[in-house]
């Protein structure tokens, strides 16, 4: 589209066209191109064949590429949009191709000095006209395999048969074209245009017949094909993987279904359905909708019969199975766009309908043989193997008898070992548990003993507290003996003033005394018993002092003392507190000790018994594996009787394997014969 788009304008501004411009020749051509595009063969896979191949190369040949490239683009668009009832993008998209291909093969044309209208026939251009010819079929396909390969819509065509057919009607249309356009450069006669116009009529008819006959023969080829392998297999839902990759090569579908119809509960059983929605063994009514309708008219039908709102969710054709006069299902194939299918792509898989309803009666019929078949077979090999196992069996278990006597004498010898060996270990076991009697014992003194110191302990850690509060109480009456010798220092201090105040009134008496003269006298006398007074107050005072000195030196050995007693007092109670912790774990261990001693002795006299148990055990055991020696001689002749059973059974099972081998070339000869 962008080619044609810059290309085709840009030709006609630079006169890439036949002066004048040809207006008649453009109009002619331009109703060549519609009338031609128009014209298709209905292929499968709704392809049309390109005849506007030939018209695009006389339109170049004849006025020039850009004119060529405008004039055919147009007639496409207009037969695509309003004839065909393409979508305006799709014919635009088709007129894109044409005018392409007219650009680049109308430049190669131009650089290789090709000649345009009558020049274009003479003998000189006869390879420059191959080459026009060539570049433009070239053009046009490979820009049309690029669209489908790039394009998912379109992505359902077969490649190699569009090629060929593309091919073939690219040749056919381009030699009518062309002998049309020489015949419009002759000179006027009546002789020669009759004689052209008979040659061209009778090559279009050939074009014609050949083109259907073409058509029809690839639409049966495919149907034969189909149909071919439909009859390979009569399991239909088996072969649904085979019969969906033909089927799209006559009509695209995404998803195909084929049911059963019960004529008597009038319903659809769903056989397959590739979409995966509906499961097999599913029933839907057949009431209404496309397959009702298929049923009822007893033909195949598209969704163009159906009302737009139905139609919206994509396109569908349902075809009839029919089996006589008798509808046994309905195949169904449907696709995402709502306007993909025609009555002819209806009318292309009615031509399959016979061979699928005929392989899907026999499905009905043989799937029961089918499943017989397959059961016996199964059961056949089941049996087949299980006799074999048998034969195997039996042979080992011959094998297995012998070494299981000699096996079982050799046990009989280690029983009577193992006998021997349990009264050893119940000897042994009573020692045992007369050890743990004497440890249990030992082990109930020393926890008797440890419990004797222990309560000691605490009495002695109970007199230390006491001794220890004692001791505090004794330091608190030595503070009061200090505070008591502290205030007879006072009073000893107090009299030594008083005495020092009684010396100084003495000393002042005498003054006044020596001063009085023979009055003073009295004062004389009076200051005589101060200063006695005062002498005896000051001796007090001394011996007062030095018995307050005496008492704090006593004091202070008595503290000193005190508290290297309580220092005593608290280091023994916090030894004791020791003792008394390992005390405990000593109590604790002659706890363990003895119960040690207690489980030891219990567990000792269990094991006695059960070595005696064990040893009586073992004296049967010797006696039953004699007896078992025996007896397996005897199922080692019974074995060789029973592998003469299985061999017998063998042969039975051969049979049946040989009755299930023909009936399954009784079901192959069934499907060689369709």
């Amino acid at each position: 589209m962008a080619i044609a788009l810059v290309a085709i304008p840009l030709g006609l501004h630079f006169h890439q066209y036949v002066e004048p411009f040809p207006w008649l020749g453009a109009i002619l051509l331009a109703a060549a191109a519609a009338g031609a595009r128009v014209f298709g063969v209905p292929l499968p896979g709704k392809g049309y064949a390109t005849f506007v191949v030939g018209v695009g190369i006389a339109a170049v040949a004849a006025i020039g590429w850009a004119a060529a490239g405008a004039a055919g683009g147009l007639g496409i668009i207009v037969a695509d949009r309003w004839a065909r009832r393409l979508p305006v993008r799709n014919a635009i998209s088709n007129a894109a191709h044409f005018a392409t291909a007219c650009v680049m093969s109308g430049l190669l044309y131009g650089a290789v000095s090709g000649g345009l209208g009558y020049a274009a026939f003479a003998p000189w251009n006869a390879w420059r006209l191959l080459l026009l010819s060539l570049s433009f079929i070239a053009c046009v396909n490979l820009t049309f395999y690029l669209q489908l390969v790039l394009s998912p819509a379109i992505a359902w065509v077969d490649p190699m048969l569009t090629a060929r057919w593309e091919a073939s009607v690219a040749i056919l249309s381009t030699l009518l074209a062309l002998g049309a356009l020489a015949l419009s450069y002759r000179p006027w006669s009546v002789e020669g245009y009759l004689t052209g116009a008979l040659v061209l009529a009778g090559l279009a008819a050939f074009s014609h017949w050949l083109v259907r006959r073409g058509s029809s023969g690839e639409s049966l080829a495919l149907i034969h094909r189909l149909s071919r392998a439909i009859s390979a297999r009569p399991e239909i839902a088996l072969a649904l993987d085979e019969i969906g990759p033909l089927a799209r090569a006559l009509v695209p579908w995404d998803d195909m279904g084929i049911a059963v119809y019960d004529t008597v509960r009038r319903e659809l059983l769903i056989l397959a359905d590739s979409d995966g929605a509906l499961s097999p063994g599913t029933r839907l009514p057949a009431a209404g909708g496309l397959a009702a309708l298929a049923i009822e008219s007893r033909r195949a039908v598209t969704d163009a019969v159906l009302g737009d709102d139905e139609r919206r969710r994509g396109s569908s054709i349902a075809v009839p199975l029919l089996h006589g006069d008798r509808v046994v299902g309905v195949w169904t194939v449907r696709h995402r766009r709502h306007d993909m299918y025609r009555p002819h792509d209806a009318a292309l898989l009615e031509y399959v309908a016979p061979g699928l309803a005929l392989s899907l009666s026999l499905d009905r019929l043989i799937r029961p043989v089918l499943d017989a078949s397959a059961h016996v077979a199964q059961q056949a090999e089941s049996l087949t193997a299980t006799t074999a196992q048998l034969h195997a069996s039996a042979e080992q278990s011959a094998e297995s008898a012998s070494r299981t006597a000699a096996i079982v004498r050799a046990v009989a010898g280690t029983l009577s070992a193992g006998a021997r060996d349990a009264a050893d270990a119940s000897r042994l076991a009573g020692e045992t548990a007369s050890e743990g009697a004497r440890t249990q014992t030992v082990g109930d003194d020393v926890l008797r003993d440890a419990r004797a110191v222990r309560a000691a302990t605490d009495g002695v850690l109970a007199r230390l507290a006491s001794a220890e509060e004692t001791v505090r109480a004794s330091a608190g009456e030595i503070t009061t003996l200090r505070e008591i010798s502290a205030a007879v220092h006072g009073f000893g201090q107090m009299l030594t003033v008083r005495a020092d105040e009684a010396g100084v009134l003495a000393l002042n008496a005498n003054v006044e005394a020596a001063r009085a003269g023979q009055h003073g006298g009295g004062f004389s006398v009076v200051a005589h018993e101060l200063h006695a007074v005062a002498e005896r107050n000051a001796a007090e005072a001394e011996e007062i002092e030095r018995a307050v000195t005496g008492i704090d030196a006593a004091l202070d050995r008595a503290v000193a003392l005190m508290d290297r007693t309580r220092v005593d007092v608290t280091t023994v109670a916090a030894a004791s507190r020791g003792w008394a912790i390992e005390l405990d774990r000593i109590v604790a261990a002659a706890e363990t000790l003895a119960a040690a001693g207690r489980r030891i002795a219990e567990r000792a006299r269990a094991n006695a018994d059960r070595s005696s148990s064990t040893a009586a055990s073992l004296a049967t055991a010797r006696e039953d594996a004699v007896t078992a020696a025996g007896e397996s001689d005897a199922v080692a002749g019974a074995s060789a009787e029973q592998e003469q059973v299985v061999h017998a059974i063998t042969q039975s099972a051969n049979e049946l394997n040989a009755t299930a081998a023909d009936l399954a070339a009784a079901v192959a000869s069934i499907r060689t014969a369709r």
